[in-house]
């Protein structure tokens, strides 16, 4: 027999479906996070940036963006879609994969950049060196990239970080018509002693309310350099709980909003 349930659990149960409700819950919930990372009421301004894809979680982020109604730039290694090296077999359908992740990339309006064709230290590279595998990345990228100059972030930031002492990659990045995208917050999400809990999303919100806080382009990462096809698991496992944690105390900004001289080609 069917019973129905007690008035009162019917009551609980509207007053927790209601919109009200549950804007007092979000309203609370940031309050929380603004006084955890001490940050002021008015919002800073992000963008989400993914390094080292394509790579096995990219849809994944891709869904997450997806619903958050966020655009994000993704620097993709230019040998994980360059499907041309493989014959046939395993690697040829993961790259087959890879390359797909990648159309889906623009289709959804976001940024694609280069992260070089290899994940090296382009500061270390020889001239002769490092202008072709530069030209590389951008000619297995070239249909994919979507600023005018196109955008290219170097592995390690080496050669922008040292760029005084060893100036020849972002001088030849310059000469090949490249634009180098750099970050103000790292999530180091690719170091696995903050992969566990809310450590990562620690490390951004420190960066962005501590003293007089920051505004701008924050490096995620989708790939794992070292693997072919494998990806930031926990990162991607993370992401849309993280998400709202960030949007209470940032809005969430296309990349050309803090890059004016970019052009959408």
């Amino acid at each position: 027999m069917n019973m129905a349930p007690p008035p009162f659990l019917l009551l609980l149960g509207l007053l927790l479906s209601s919109p009200l409700f549950a804007t007092q819950v979000i309203a609370d919930d940031c309050a929380a996070v603004k006084a955890k990372y001490h940050c002021p009421d008015k919002k800073h301004r992000l963008h989400l940036s993914f390094d080292d894809g394509v790579g096995s979680v990219t849809d994944k982020v891709l869904d997450i963006l997806k619903r958050e109604k966020i655009k994000a730039t993704f620097f993709v290694l230019g040998n994980k879609i360059d499907c041309s090296q493989y014959s046939s077999g395993k690697s040829l359908t993961l790259c087959q994969q890879r390359f797909k992740t990648l159309q889906r990339i623009k289709r959804e309006g976001h940024d694609i950049g280069s992260h070089g064709y290899q994940h090296l230290h382009h500061s270390e590279l020889a001239a002769n060196e490092l202008k072709q595998t530069l030209l590389k990345s951008r000619q297995i990228l070239a249909p994919y990239l979507t600023t005018e100059p196109p955008i290219f972030r170097l592995p390690y930031g080496d050669g922008w970080f040292n760029r005084k002492e060893k100036p020849l990659a972002m001088q030849t990045l310059k000469q090949l018509g490249f634009e180098h995208i750099a970050w103000e917050m790292t999530a180091y999400d690719w170091n696995e002693k903050f992969q566990q809990g809310d450590k990562i999303l620690d490390n951004v919100l420190d960066q962005m309310c501590s003293g007089r806080g920051r505004d701008g382009v924050v490096l995620f990462h989708d790939g794992v350099h070292e693997n072919e096809h494998e990806g930031r698991l926990f990162t991607a496992n993370n992401l849309a709980r993280w998400i709202p944690k960030m949007r209470c105390v940032a809005d969430f900004k296309p990349l050309l909003h803090f890059k004016k001289k970019l052009k959408k080609r």
